[in-house]
Order: structure tokens, then sequence, then C-alpha cells
């Protein structure tokens, strides 16, 4: 039998369970606690790459996330109250930058480079740092998206 660090890799250390879908993760970023969106967001962090077209259904809440802002505002609660009129959250700049990294992974896989660049800036360099991720073709690409911006 194989053992569970046998089993680890980079999206999956052996400290944590592979994630065969978003959905719970997703769920979470509607929650008013802001640990339990901080966890959602570091997990969600982890499986982008892999679950990026489930994440990609929830880009406004990650966005109004990395904005400092409150998810979900058109919506119902579980409560029957309108979203607009729940107290605002706030997220600290840890949280934000990393739904900024979050946001910035699904627009580079849906070969929206101005959008994931322009969110990657917002995440900061502990997600992204063009000196630690050479070679990465996230990292090309967002520099390239950045020349050309640049140049035109």
């Amino acid at each position: 039998m194989a053992s569970s660090s046998l089993l680890a890799t980079p999206l999956h250390p052996s400290n944590t369970t592979p994630v065969a879908t978003a959905s719970g993760l997703l769920a979470l970023l509607s929650e008013s606690d802001p640990s339990l969106v901080s966890h959602a967001l570091s997990r969600l962090l982890s499986v982008v790459d892999t679950l990026w077209h489930e994440v990609a259904e929830c880009l406004p809440d990650l966005e109004a996330i990395a904005e400092g802002g409150d998810v979900a505002d058109d919506v119902m609660d579980d409560d029957g109250v309108a979203a607009a009129s729940r107290p605002s959250i706030a997220y600290d700049l840890p949280t934000r930058q990393t739904a900024a990294a979050v946001a910035s992974r699904v627009f580079f896989h849906l070969e929206e480079p101005v959008q994931a660049l322009r969110l990657a800036l917002e995440s900061g360099e502990e997600h992204f740092d063009i000196r630690r991720g050479k070679g990465s073709m996230y990292v090309e690409r967002l520099v390239n998206a950045a020349v050309e911006t640049y140049v035109t």
C-alpha cells in the first residue's frame, strides 16, 4: 500500500486531502466569517490550475473580495434577507491578495492575459514574483502581456 507521502504533489501536499471539485470551497466565499473565506481562498489557490473552469463561475466574487468589497450583493442570503442589507465584511490584505491571485490564475486559463496581469499585480510578491516564477508559462505569459501593453 502506498504511503500518503508518496501521493504528495505540489498541488496536493501530504497534509491536505485532494479536492475533486471546487463547489464546497466556492460556497465558502459567501460566508460572513472572513477566516472561512480566507481558508477557502488558500485552498482554491492550490487547486485553481486544475479546477479553474469551476472557479471561473465565481470571478465576480473573487474580484469583489480582491477589491475589499462584499460578495453576492444582488442575491438573498439563507434567511431571505437581501445581501446588500447585511453589514459589509472587511477582508485583510492577505485575503484580498489571495483572492486576486486565484482570479488571476482563472483569467490566465481563460486566455485573458491583461486581466490576469492586473490581478497578479494586485496579489503582491507572495503570489506573483517573476524571479521565483521564471520558466512558468503563467509568469512568461503575463510578462509578455506587460510588455505588449507597454509597447502599444
